[in-house]
């Protein structure tokens, strides 16, 4: 709900904060922002503390300055109870895949990945379709969805088993000396580049596909937020079938396989004559995040030592942010610069820089 909730609803807060187009999206960065700056200590706190204390206190923050925003009288207020409520952000998905991550091994966690992938993926149809209808009536609404973070806190507490390896205080210090090495291995490197790289991709998309389907088609945030859920639509049907197509490519080609698509369809988005035709590129765009998403984070439960797991993904997620608050920071500038065409052009040449590199990396592993 962080930001397929409130990217549909960016041109309804334009006129009531009077922000220029290019500028609303920092709405979204700021949450993303406070993220990336949590995650490493979220991390820590994950294999210290536990994943359920972690996970029942972000929810809470996310809920608590969520439900603030409606009453933000500015929209500097609202960037600020934005990057506050980013901190809570911080622990949720690190701490679903970090529980997968405990409970399964091989295959079988790849293939809850995927499930885990397209449950994302199907909030990501439904949750911008709801952030843009009630958008429609007021920029206020969309916040209010915020309120359900606190009772998912509850229902976490009551009803996911504490995870977490025993570990007592006084071995933190020999923990990040761990986790220090491990973060030197190629592997762990590797995962870390292609999580900054993919939500980059996908920020991109999710800021610049409604401001253009609004400006070039007329649409209003209704529309909008049926756009992105056609892309979270694909994606989930493609992450459910993770295994199978892991095992047919392999890691390493199905990363380029994917990351073709994302990038071909960011690049022709605004070439098209017709939103006919911008649905066809959320489609191919879904293809390639279904395909990627899954493969990425089994990789990143896999990379370190299975007492670094909750810190290796938290830092995984934490390169997830640094690419979401990335892509609408400097997509701003080539917007202003060059106009839309020449964003998603940008933006299709870092897909197809990501497939090149994973094409590379496939050929020297052979």
């Amino acid at each position: 709900m962080g930001g397929g909730l409130l990217a549909p609803a960016l041109p309804a807060l334009i006129e009531p904060f009077g922000v220029q187009e290019s500028s609303v999206g920092l709405v979204l960065s700021v949450y993303t922002l406070a993220a990336a700056l949590t995650l490493p200590f979220t991390g820590l706190l994950l294999d210290v503390l536990g994943r359920k204390p972690v996970g029942a206190a972000c929810l809470i923050i996310d809920g608590v300055f969520g439900l603030l925003c409606t009453t933000a009288p500015s929209f500097r207020v609202l960037l600020v109870f934005r990057f506050l409520q980013g901190i809570g952000i911080a622990g949720l998905i690190p701490v679903a895949m970090t529980v997968v991550g405990d409970w399964y091994q091989g295959e079988k966690r790849l293939r809850i990945m995927g499930y885990l992938s397209a449950t994302i993926a199907v909030a990501a149809v439904v949750i911008p379709l709801l952030g843009g209808v009630l958008a429609e009536f007021s920029w206020r609404y969309p916040f209010f969805v915020y309120g359900f973070s606190p009772l998912l806190a509850v229902a976490f507490v009551a009803l996911v088993p504490e995870t977490a390896p025993e570990r007592a205080g006084s071995q933190t210090a020999r923990y990040l000396s761990g986790l220090g090495k491990a973060l030197k291995t190629v592997a762990v490197r590797e995962v870390f580049l292609h999580s900054l790289g993919t939500y980059f991709l996908l920020y991109a998309m999710v800021t610049f596909v409604p401001l253009f389907i609004a400006a070039r088609y007329g649409y209003g945030v209704g529309v909008a937020g049926a756009a992105i859920s056609l892309n979270g639509f694909i994606a989930a049907l493609v992450a459910g079938r993770a295994v199978g197509i892991n095992r047919r490519l392999g890691r390493r080609f199905t990363l380029v396989c994917g990351y073709s698509a994302i990038g071909l369809s960011l690049a022709v988005m605004p070439l098209w004559p017709t939103a006919a035709g911008v649905a066809v590129s959320l489609v191919l765009f879904g293809v390639g995040m279904g395909v990627v998403q899954p493969v990425i984070f089994n990789w990143a439960t896999t990379a370190g030592p299975a007492e670094l797991t909750g810190s290796i993904v938290s830092l995984f997620n934490t390169l997830k942010f640094i690419g979401m608050t990335a892509a609408p920071l400097v997509l701003r500038s080539v917007h202003g610069a060059g106009g839309m065409r020449l964003t998603f052009a940008v933006a299709g040449a870092v897909g197809g820089l990501w497939a090149l590199r994973a094409l590379l990396r496939a050929a020297e592993s052979r």
